[in-house]
């Protein structure tokens, strides 16, 4: 008889491993297929919304180079310069007057879209009056000289001028 207990024993203890091993595969086949579904979904939201990103920023980019010419623009198209990056526009107005020329920056803007932390920096320094003036002129090398002549000729002779403008 307590042979009969043990083998029943053993055989009860086996089959429960047995059972809760199958119901550790059929949880994590359970959560495999989730998981899968979840993976599915998830991807087709997050395609769309880089889908949709990637059109506004298109846009954007495409609708920058007419808004010059809309309704309501601060300056005039012609004196508008395309940059693109950082700043959309610089445009220098009124430039053949001593007293009414200006200089503009703008920024193009669509939907809910901010200022980057580059255009803020450009923003505040504008803002703040740091702008600077810089003229640069180097003397070039002329056909009737070497370039150890040139050298020996003009060395230290490269000029920069500095001023700050505030308004």
């Amino acid at each position: 008889m307590t042979i009969a207990l043990i083998t029943l024993t053993v055989c009860s203890l086996a089959f429960a491993f047995y059972v809760w091993k199958s119901h550790d595969r059929i949880a994590e086949k359970k959560a495999d297929a989730m998981l899968a579904k979840w993976k599915e979904k998830e991807e087709k939201s997050i395609r769309e919304d880089a889908y949709q990103r990637s059109r506004a920023v298109s846009f954007g980019k495409t609708i920058e180079h007419y808004v010059p010419f809309m309704e309501n623009f601060p300056v005039d198209p012609k004196d508008a310069k395309f940059f693109g990056k950082p700043i959309d526009f610089i445009a220098f107005t009124e430039s053949g007057s001593k007293t009414k020329s200006a200089i503009h920056f703008i920024e193009v803007k669509s939907g809910n879209s901010n200022l980057n932390a580059r255009q803020e920096n450009i923003k505040k320094a504008i803002l703040e009056g740091r702008i600077h003036w810089h003229e640069y002129n180097v003397d070039g090398i002329w056909a009737h000289e070497t370039k150890d002549q040139h050298l020996k000729s003009n060395k230290g002779k490269v000029r920069s001028q500095k001023s700050v403008l505030r308004g």
